[in-house]
């Protein structure tokens, strides 16, 4: 058994849309990042690939790669199952988001 623990953090910014695990959630502001910045989904896949001991999205998905820029993390996530699908299974994802605002109750 391989456990992995995956983080992400973005700046709340006007002019950019909330996604949430693939959820877009209404909201006067989104987070800023070079994909969808769905902090979500960003550390389910930092906590798969480092499980996998295969780096971190970052070492995939570099913030310097145009292919990558306004990307669906989903995606991105998709394709990080792939490249474990052949030697892992995934058994249990566990994962907490801390925000004051906007209340995300209804969206879970």
């Amino acid at each position: 058994m391989r456990i992995g623990i995956g983080y992400d953090i973005h700046r709340m910014v006007a002019g950019r849309k909330l996604i949430l695990g693939g959820v877009e959630i209404p909201y006067e502001r989104g987070l800023l990042g070079h994909s969808d910045a769905d902090v979500l989904t960003h550390a389910i896949c930092d906590a798969i690939l480092g499980a996998a001991a295969l780096g971190d999205i970052g070492r995939h998905f570099p913030d310097t790669d145009p292919r990558f820029e306004g990307i669906s993390s989903l995606k991105l996530l998709g394709e990080v199952g792939r490249m474990i699908e052949e030697r892992y299974r995934i058994s249990n994802v566990d994962s907490i988001i801390i925000a004051e605002r906007p209340k995300l109750a209804p969206y879970i």
